[in-house]
């Protein structure tokens, strides 16, 4: 049997794999929910892996398949979802309202931060968006300005605005969609979050990026479908429709900057979106269980590590420069699970997924009645997680570095918050209340 042979078969092994396991959840659920697009999304990716894998002019930069690897991915991506699993076999009625005043200062806070990036996205309009259209090289310079920037990235701070709001972006999003379950709705406050939620996909449009907006992308689908069992039903078709103008605004520069950077290569663009979507696994099959070292924490805590040694790489740049005898860098995709093993070595990735997956279905079992309702510090944690999941499933761990490590910071002080908050209500409901 040829190389090319059994590599389809482990390939296709694997696509099976996903797509068995979407219709089991979707046979359980009979419902689409947040686990059902993550899934999905993974069957998608999957699929399209095995397309990469015969693509001749992007095939020669893989090695042969192995059927460990394959196992060790799925069973990891499934440890990872089992929260997100656990909640929609047991779904709640509602949402318990947190009683708390904090919220709504706090959302008005990240919408201020959108307005004060505002300017800054204003002066680029022309010469970022506007130009993607009107020029065929605009959105391969942009790129090319923000790569020779990128060195400085994580040195210094330059504008706390934008740090603060991107920082907060995934927590908008979430009250974005919580706000739209509540009866007595703040529609003044569900615009501005709307508005952020839009501001936050288009900002890496003016450099030239798509990562950026494509992770934004996914994780508004994600939050719909989470969102989804609380909505009306005529929310839900709003929602659906705003969705789809918002799905085009995204997608048309998206495919500007796509036909910029790869039009008038040999691949083509159907060559590189297959080789950009589909590499993860193979990718992760080849170097993310063995990549000759590992890079201790540096891309996936690097705050912590940097507070720990202050010659931790503060940028890709710096990391990839550090750790060039890897096999493998970030500048290749590997799952957010690739990310992890690459950090810290395939065993401590495996006992970090098991210990903060666990804990998170302790969080949430034992302690919900899920035939009444599910607290919003819950609902926050299960969120987060789905966040991962979904941004993860072909690109990387995207909390990584200084911006990703603040968004960690920032859930995780909100969750602590709105927990020890209803733990008060509870112990002095009369005191708190009056």
């Amino acid at each position: 049997m040829t190389t090319i042979v059994s590599d389809n078969i482990l390939m296709v092994l694997y696509f099976l794999a996903w797509l068995l396991t979407f219709v089991w959840y979707h046979w359980r659920n009979h419902e689409l929910d947040a686990g059902s697009a993550i899934i999905g999304s993974y069957v998608a990716y999957a699929a399209i892996s095995i397309i990469s894998l015969n693509n001749d002019l992007f095939n020669w930069q893989y090695k042969p398949l192995h059927l460990f690897p394959f196992i060790y991915l799925y069973l990891m991506l499934m440890l990872a979802l089992s929260p997100v699993i656990h909640l929609h076999f047991h779904p709640a009625k509602e949402i318990e309202d947190p009683n708390t005043r904090i919220i709504v200062p706090f959302c008005w806070f990240i919408f201020a931060c959108s307005l004060l990036i505002l300017p800054d996205i204003i002066s680029n309009f022309s010469d970022g968006f506007v130009r993607l259209f009107t020029d065929v090289d605009a959105g391969h310079d942009a790129y090319l300005e923000q790569l020779d920037e990128s060195g400085d990235t994580g040195s210094k701070i330059t504008n706390i605005p934008s740090i603060l709001f991107n920082a907060c972006y995934d927590v908008a999003v979430f009250f974005t969609f919580y706000f739209l379950t509540r009866e007595n709705k703040k529609w003044p406050l569900i615009l501005a979050l709307l508005f952020t939620t839009f501001v936050g996909a288009m900002i890496p449009i003016m450099h030239g990026q798509r990562g950026g907006v494509i992770l934004a992308m996914l994780t508004i689908i994600a939050a719909y479908f989470f969102f989804k069992h609380f909505l009306s039903k005529g929310i839900r078709r709003v929602v659906r429709l705003a969705g789809i103008v918002a799905f085009i605004a995204m997608v048309l520069p998206v495919a500007a900057i796509t036909v910029s950077r790869f039009g008038e290569t040999n691949a083509g663009i159907s060559g590189y979106i297959s080789w950009y979507i589909g590499q993860e696994n193979i990718y992760f099959n080849n170097f993310a269980l063995d990549a000759g070292g590992i890079r201790y924490g540096d891309r996936t805590i690097n705050l912590v590590k940097r507070a720990i040694d202050p010659s931790t790489p503060k940028n890709f740049v710096e990391r990839r420069l550090k750790y060039r005898n890897l096999e493998i860098d970030d500048y290749y995709f590997v799952t957010f699970v690739g990310d992890f093993c690459l950090d810290f070595g395939p065993i401590l990735a495996v006992i970090i997924f098991l210990v903060f997956n666990l804990w998170v279905l302790n969080q949430i079992y034992p302690k919900e009645d899920y035939e009444d309702s599910i607290s919003l510090h819950n609902l926050l944690l299960v969120y987060f997680v789905i966040c991962i999941c979904m941004q993860g499933g072909m690109y990387l761990f995207a909390y990584s570095d200084l911006g990703g490590n603040l968004r960690i910071i920032v859930f995780t002080g909100l969750y602590i918050y709105l927990r020890l908050h209803k733990s008060l209500l509870e112990k002095f409901p009369l005191s708190l209340h009056q």
